[in-house]
């Protein structure tokens, strides 16, 4: 202890005693404006990740779905030009028939010579049409008792003749579509059918070698 001038008491310096002055405690922690800096780079990082991933999602999405349209296409098309085969297939309009009269046949039975071709069956039996077409003309005509005329697709014309029954008498057909059934109206000595086949609506042609030439065995 010494005494100063003023009389004031002064203290010595504490043995080991230095001028070092502590080091901040809170030094040792980063500065605030670089980990802010950092994660904000992070995120920028992120989001534009999630935006490149949310682009090819969406492009993904428009190539799966341009795929599928064209399989639909594709399909669809199929599917069309299966419909225009099976509709241009060409069928013989009964079964389970005996040919009873051939084409150009004379006799009491006709005015001059018989223009069609005559499938004797039951009676009743289904009578389909040979192909897709329309029905132009259907009722009672005289010697041909109940008949139907179809217009098929490549403009043939073919007469179905001696109905029991007319079941199409409009419309649209397939092959194979029951137009009527066997019976012996008109100029008919038993129950058949009557066919007659008229090329572009044009004279009566021999319907058995027509046939042939389409396909059909008689």
């Amino acid at each position: 202890m010494v005494a100063a001038a003023s009389g004031a008491v002064t203290m010595p310096p504490a043995i080991g005693a230095t001028d070092v002055v502590a080091a901040d405690p809170l030094g040792a922690i980063p500065e605030r404006p670089q980990v802010l800096a950092a994660s904000a780079g992070a995120l920028a990082t992120v989001d534009a990740a999630g935006q490149s991933l949310t682009a090819e999602s969406t492009e993904t999405a428009r190539d799966v779905n341009a795929a599928l349209v064209e399989v639909e296409r594709q399909e669809a098309a199929e599917r069309a030009a299966r419909a225009e085969r099976e509709g241009k297939l060409w069928v013989l309009p009964v079964s389970g028939y005996r040919v009873s009269a051939g084409f150009g046949a004379v006799g009491s039975l006709w005015s001059s010579r018989h223009t069609g071709l005559d499938l004797s069956l039951s009676y009743g039996s289904p009578v389909k049409s040979m192909s897709s077409g329309e029905v132009i003309w259907t009722g009672y005509d005289g010697p041909y008792g109940n008949k139907v005329v179809i217009e098929h697709w490549d403009g043939t014309e073919i007469w179905y003749c001696h109905l029991s029954r007319i079941l199409q008498r409009s419309g649209e057909v397939k092959p194979g579509t029951e137009i009527g059934k066997v019976g012996s109206t008109g100029n008919s000595t038993g129950p058949h059918l009557h066919l007659e086949v008229h090329p572009d609506g044009g004279d009566a042609v021999n319907p058995r070698a027509w046939m042939e030439d389409h396909g059909l065995t008689v």
